[in-house]
């Protein structure tokens, strides 16, 4: 999703391991391996088998499938991302002292201004997904419940824009292919992907 997807979600390959409140969550809402094999096996079942013209997949696991299309490497068996959803809003949740040194190195100065152990969010939305695209926009990202001032976060956004060719509009969007009558809408935790049945069916 252009969680990734944007700040948080390119990197999360290199994440230590969850503390014991993300480990109480659904893996279905959390970033893992196992996640991509679940929703890869949604999305083949509605978009090229045709075997489901229906199914919905979990958020956190199409999270994780789509971070894998990006070509991030295995994440291994828990990452201390939470990742939920509403009808509008795809909202990956965490603190900032769960990123790698890399990943803070680059988003330094966001992480000079505040407290690593902050919780933050970051909220993507599905503005199109219909016509052959699923495009996806970071809305936004707040610490403390304050937003991320642009200044301070499009610079790193740029560097995944240039790094990920998938991605667009100064790294805030991320594009997804998928079959022209395809469609896909958010739902609470999940989304729902959705094929016409063809003629003769």
């Amino acid at each position: 999703m252009r969680m990734l997807l944007l700040v948080t979600g390119t990197l999360v390959a290199s994440l230590p391991a969850q503390s014991g409140v993300v480990a109480s969550v659904p893996s279905e809402l959390r970033i893992t391996d196992a996640g991509v094999q679940r929703a890869a096996g949604v999305v083949d079942s509605v978009f090229l088998q045709r075997t489901h013209p229906i199914d919905t997949v979990a958020v956190g696991d199409y999270a994780a499938y789509l971070l894998a299309r990006l070509g991030v490497p295995p994440f291994g068996d828990s990452l201390a991302f939470v990742v939920t959803s509403d009808t509008a809003l795809v909202r990956i949740s965490g603190r900032l002292a769960d990123f790698p040194a890399e990943t803070r190195a680059e988003l330094g100065p966001i992480f000079r201004f505040v407290d690593s152990l902050a919780p933050f969010v970051a909220e993507i939305a599905l503005t199109n997904a219909a016509n052959g695209i699923q495009r996806w926009r970071l809305v936004r990202v707040t610490v403390n419940n304050f937003a991320i001032p642009a200044l301070l976060l499009d610079p790193a956004l740029r560097e995944y824009d240039r790094r990920y060719p998938v991605l667009a509009s100064g790294g805030r969007e991320f594009l997804v292919a998928m079959p022209p009558e395809a469609t896909v809408r958010l739902v609470p935790d999940g989304l729902e992907l959705r094929m016409p049945a063809r003629p003769g069916d």
